[in-house]
């Protein structure tokens, strides 16, 4: 409870930031919501003339892009303080975190949340709750299991940035690992099927930026078979527990600003 108090703290906080200067919100908010139309639109004129692009119809490809962004707002939202832990590093203002009896990694992870982003995200909810009521039409249990999936797609997005500050410890770097995974990212906007292999096998199994933005999509589109179900699961929890054991090991290798 403790830690849920003082994380609900730190929301607050970033909440009275983030909207101390509306200006700034507000374009940052426009801004961001023109950059997902211009794409959209991309999209419908692409597949205006074409019934099938890859086996997957218009809306279907519009479903996925929606999805995406859903999902890659929701990560930036959440932890966005990783984006700020290189210099909490290197100004020695980690240490002041390991003192405190709250669990660092936590306060490295969730400690700034953009709320910019919280903006987004209501608008992307409702339009992809109009696509799921009007094109989609999906039953109870793909509902079920496409949130199941979104939770699994949170725990892996989790695992990446834990092993992102851990190298940071390490190495003093974490700008350029946080760049390479939006870079990444920006792969799977379209399903990550219409890629050939051995490239669709790599962004899916070894970087698993597939998994993460294109299963919840396929699971409520029913594409997904539940072999392929299990695995993102166990995987999920695999990679959580390989990222949280590094987090252990790589706070063993840290130099106070002191020292």
């Amino acid at each position: 409870m403790k830690v849920l108090k003082v994380t609900w703290l730190y929301f607050v906080n970033s909440l009275q930031q983030n909207i101390s200067g509306p200006v700034v919100f507000s374009l940052f908010f426009t801004s961001k919501l023109l950059r997902y139309g211009l794409f959209l639109t991309f999209l419908y004129f692409l597949g205006s003339g074409i019934k099938l692009i890859g086996g997957y119809t218009r809306e279907q490809l519009i479903f996925f892009y929606l999805v995406f962004n859903y999902i890659d707002t929701l990560v930036q939202m959440f932890f966005r303080e990783v984006y700020r832990f290189r210099s909490l590093v290197v100004s020695g203002g980690f240490d002041m975190v390991l003192l405190k009896p709250f669990p660092p990694l936590v306060r490295c992870l969730l400690g700034g949340p953009d709320f910019i982003d919280a903006g987004v995200l209501i608008v992307l909810t409702a339009v992809i709750a109009y696509y799921l009521a009007f094109f989609i039409h999906p039953s109870p249990s793909s509902l079920f299991l496409f949130f199941l999936m979104l939770l699994n797609t949170l725990i892996v997005a989790a695992a990446f940035h834990i092993l992102v500050i851990a190298l940071g410890i390490i190495t003093l770097s974490v700008d350029h690992l946080i760049m390479v995974y939006r870079d990444l990212t920006s792969l799977v906007r379209i399903p990550v099927d219409l890629f050939s292999e051995p490239l669709r096998s790599l962004i899916t199994f070894v970087i698993p930026v597939g998994l993460m933005f294109t299963f919840p999509a396929k699971t409520l589109l029913g594409l997904l078979s539940w072999q392929m179900i299990i695995f993102s699961l166990i995987f999920g929890v695999v990679f959580l527990f390989f990222s949280l054991k590094f987090w252990h090991f790589s706070l063993r290798y840290y130099s106070s600003a002191s020292s």
